[in-house]
């Protein structure tokens, strides 16, 4: 992931120096457009922890994958400044990996461990406000810093998985059923991130997501729900 996020912002470093530039880097004249519309489709990798301490021998919340589609307005109050109001519909996946002490054998005390594994994928509506600063590369090339809050409605949450508690000197496990843990039906957070306008209309950004509230209805859970969005869209 990390190799990812740094091999896209070399590549859009390199396209920006490559560039001459002939426009005023940074305008503070009014805009031409008080305000625009865009597009937005994107693929984001996202993860919803749990607070290490919940399972105490291994906790593993994997990052999985899902898409973003949405639409932006853009009010421009001077060409450096607007505040952009969108909503985004979202799809998030991921895995999990638990593993706790269930108890402990009668014959020698040793630990029976409970597993817990499986899927989870959740659809919303995500709708941030972020405030951007733009700065004008070159006559073809603006780039944007964006941050601002976010409210997420969650429309549906499913979990796949189960149990298992290994029977003792055996060794197949015993399913034991599966209890799943509501999620939140909404969040609050902060999304953040940079954009690069390119010939007036075409976008690429890329933004991450920070939710600060507990994703599960089982507050002592802790944890926090947290995304990766690589985009492009097309500015009318």
């Amino acid at each position: 992931m990390k190799q990812l996020f740094t091999s896209i912002v070399c590549a859009l470093v390199m396209l920006v120096a490559s560039v001459p530039a002939k426009a005023e880097f940074f305008d503070t004249s009014m805009p031409e457009d008080l305000m625009t519309l865009g597009v937005r489709l994107g693929v984001n990798t996202s993860n919803r922890n749990l607070n290490k301490d919940v399972f105490d021998v291994w906790n593993c919340n994997s990052w999985g994958t899902g898409i973003d589609v949405g639409v932006v307005a853009e009010l421009n109050f001077r060409d450096w400044f607007s505040i952009q109001p969108g909503i985004f519909f979202e799809s998030r996946s991921g895995k999990y990996n638990y593993i706790n002490v269930y108890g402990y054998s009668a014959d020698d005390q040793s630990r029976i461990l409970m597993t817990q594994f499986g899927r989870d994928r959740s659809y919303s509506f995500l709708i941030p406000i972020m405030a951007a600063a733009h700065f004008n590369v070159s006559d073809d090339i603006r780039w944007n810093l964006e941050f601002g809050p976010y409210l997420q409605i969650v429309l549906k949450n499913t979990v796949n998985g189960e149990f298992e508690v290994p029977v003792y000197n055996t060794p197949d496990g015993l399913p034991v059923g599966y209890a799943g843990v509501n999620s939140t039906k909404c969040d609050f957070g902060f999304k953040m991130g940079s954009s690069l306008r390119i010939l007036d209309h075409y976008v690429v950004g890329v933004h991450y997501e920070a939710g600060v509230l507990k994703p599960w209805q089982d507050g002592s859970l802790g944890g926090r729900r947290k995304a990766w969005v690589f985009s492009v869209g097309y500015d009318f």
